[in-house]
């Protein structure tokens, strides 16, 4: 019975403290601040070749305006030979991580933003130079 309670407490622990490192792990640019119109940075890690990787934005669309907070975001995604996932960055800030081909971004202030995603390795750290880009304005 001791045994049992035990591997539930891990259990839950895991559940709960799991899905904050995997967060963490990719807040790592947040610290410093970055130019709305260039999201890469001096002190980011160099992108790495594609190696067949590629990505294109299809959703939003270049110039649309939005309503609200929550941006939904579609796009065509080649992984190559080391492409797994892709990162979303909204004016150089890390918003979203998607492995599908759509999905939503909370939180995004009212302005004109810069999205870019990114296809990234499955080291989660590793990005290649695949990239997209697209302006659009949320009200």
């Amino acid at each position: 019975m001791a045994t049992r309670i035990n591997v539930i407490i891990v259990l839950i622990l895991a559940l709960t403290l799991l899905p904050k490192i995997a967060q963490a792990q990719h807040q790592r640019g947040k610290e410093q601040p970055q130019a709305k119109t260039a999201p890469a940075t001096a002190s980011a890690p160099p992108l790495q070749p594609a190696e067949g990787a590629s990505i294109k934005i299809l959703a939003p669309t270049k110039g649309q305006i939005l309503k609200g907070d929550k941006i939904e975001i579609q796009y065509q995604l080649a992984k190559g030979k080391r492409g797994h996932h892709t990162h979303a960055y909204v004016d150089g800030e890390l918003m979203g991580m998607f492995e599908s081909t759509k999905g939503t971004l909370n939180g995004v202030k009212p302005g004109k933003h810069v999205l870019e995603l990114r296809v990234v390795a499955s080291d989660h750290q590793t990005e290649l130079d695949a990239r997209d880009t697209v302006e659009f304005t949320t009200k």
